[in-house]
């Protein structure tokens, strides 16, 4: 067996401004929809969103949290700074090696967004 993907299933109460979120202020893209359940991504990082209204498995609403690797951090922080992100925690280096930063969606799912820095003494 070999894995090659995976995603992310975030539950959400309102499917559609949660799909807005996601696209218009995180910069993910749009894959797929199916009901009130979708598909997005952003390079090679896929996630689902489950709206209420999916009749698929349950999770309680606003208790994802993931945690992704990019480049550029900076940039996408100031990014998303303008574009209206709920910012959780701002962008700081950390002494576990990342420098990184956290945001929410409106249901209080959290992503963390970080990038590899070498680690403090």
């Amino acid at each position: 067996m070999k894995a090659f993907s995976s995603a992310t299933v975030i539950h959400v109460s309102d499917f559609y401004s949660s799909v807005d979120y996601y696209t218009n202020v995180l910069g993910f893209t749009f894959d797929f929809e199916f009901g009130e359940y979708a598909g997005l991504f952003i390079d090679e990082v896929f996630i689902h969103i489950s709206g209420s209204g999916n009749p698929g498995r349950k999770k309680p609403i606003g208790s994802a949290h993931l945690c992704i690797d990019i480049d550029n951090v900076n940039d996408y922080y100031q990014r998303l700074s303008s574009n209206g992100a709920i910012i959780s925690v701002p962008l700081e280096d950390r002494v576990y090696g990342m420098r990184d930063f956290a945001v929410d969606d409106p249901d209080g799912n959290t992503l963390v967004f970080g990038q590899a820095i070498a680690p403090a003494n």
